[in-house]
């Protein structure tokens, strides 16, 4: 799968521009929003919320 981000996210933390390029990058790849969530550390819901 991709390379992990090790960044530490607090709670209520905006995405960042490069971060919705990896959504929009891991989806049209045919990655699960769970998938991506777990690459980016972020809750899935978050996924969900952004596509």
């Amino acid at each position: 799968m991709q390379e992990q981000n090790t960044t530490v996210r607090k709670k209520g933390q905006h995405l960042t521009s490069f971060e919705r390029g990896r959504i929009a990058t891991l989806h049209s790849q045919g990655y699960s929003n769970r998938a991506i969530a777990r690459a980016l550390n972020v809750c899935h819901q978050t996924i969900n919320n952004e596509l």
